[in-house]
């Protein structure tokens, strides 16, 4: 049982890897990768390019292929992600710099996901057709029809919508046959047509908690924040446990919107006991997130 910290020396002495002394099999060090994705803010270079390279090698294995086909896909998308967080505050302080400057502002909307007007930048013709093949290939996948009506949706493709809405409730009918229902109104410039059909999607599911939290997600957008509030209470109230935070996550942000900073510090706080009361998590960025979080509020608050 030797220290802890002789395992590099042993490595070298061995002409092993240190996953190879704990005899890591390659279902564990997927796992491993995965919580990586999860719980680490930035993962270091040298892990990043071992575990890039492990999964390539997964990926031509018939057994390990799909798994490792994703966590490849996840890894990139994580190292994107933390590119973009260390861009925005240089692209921050470049707009500082040079007031005038329209890269910087670029840089800034490339960076936090910025709204930019031009229609060849935002639009999503290429995902739409993907799932158009996909679900072609797969048209008794409910889940890709929620999908493709959200692109669809955003991109104001009313009547496209409508189609697959309509196949999408030849499948079956939930809350989410008035969920999209309303979000198509919305679209076609009818809003109370739309809140007619989302206020009858909580009447007629009532105890389901996801109809309430995407009711809160749209009178959200709609700066309706109190009534979101409520709504993002019913969802948590309604859900089983283990809780999801997006309750909590979703109440934050509207409460720092509204400049309630303590109200929206009290949510990051109920985030971490969330976690750590009902996941067993107490380490990693699940909960450095909402501690940053807080400790970033504490200073607005105070000034």
């Amino acid at each position: 049982m030797p220290d802890i910290q002789l395992l590099p020396e042993l490595s070298v002495a061995l002409g092993a890897t240190i996953d190879a002394l704990f005899s890591m099999t390659d279902e564990s060090r997927m796992e491993r990768i995965d919580n990586m994705i999860w719980d680490e803010r930035f993962i270091a270079e040298a892990d990043f390019k071992a575990e890039e390279a492990f999964l390539k090698d997964k990926c031509i294995e018939p057994e390990h292929r799909a798994k490792a086909t994703l966590l490849l896909a996840e890894l990139y998308c994580k190292r994107a992600r933390e590119y973009n967080e260390m861009a925005s505050p240089l692209a921050r302080l470049a707009l500082e710099l040079q007031p005038d400057c329209k890269e910087a502002h670029n840089a800034i909307f490339d960076s936090e996901g910025g709204a930019y007007l031009d229609w060849n930048v935002v639009n999503h013709s290429r995902t739409i057709e993907f799932y158009k093949e996909f679900i072609a290939k797969h048209p008794q996948n409910r889940a890709a029809h929620y999908w493709i009506l959200d692109l669809l949706v955003a991109d104001r493709r009313c009547a496209e919508a409508r189609d697959y809405l309509a196949k999408m409730n030849a499948l079956g009918q939930d809350f989410n046959s008035l969920y999209y229902l309303g979000m198509i109104l919305d679209r076609e410039d009818k809003p109370e047509e739309a809140l007619a059909e989302w206020r009858k999607m909580t009447e007629e599911y009532p105890n389901d908690a996801n109809s309430w939290i995407v009711l809160g997600n749209e009178m959200a957008k709609r700066c309706r924040y109190d009534e979101a509030i409520s709504c993002f209470k019913n969802y948590n109230e309604l859900s089983p446990k283990p809780h999801f935070v997006d309750a909590f996550e979703c109440m934050a942000q509207v409460y720092e919107i509204k400049g309630e900073y303590q109200s929206a510090i009290n949510c990051y706080e109920s985030v971490i006991d969330l976690l750590k009361n009902e996941w067993n998590e107490t380490t990693g960025e699940a909960v450095d997130e909402p501690r940053r979080n807080i400790a970033r509020l504490r200073e607005k608050f105070a000034q």
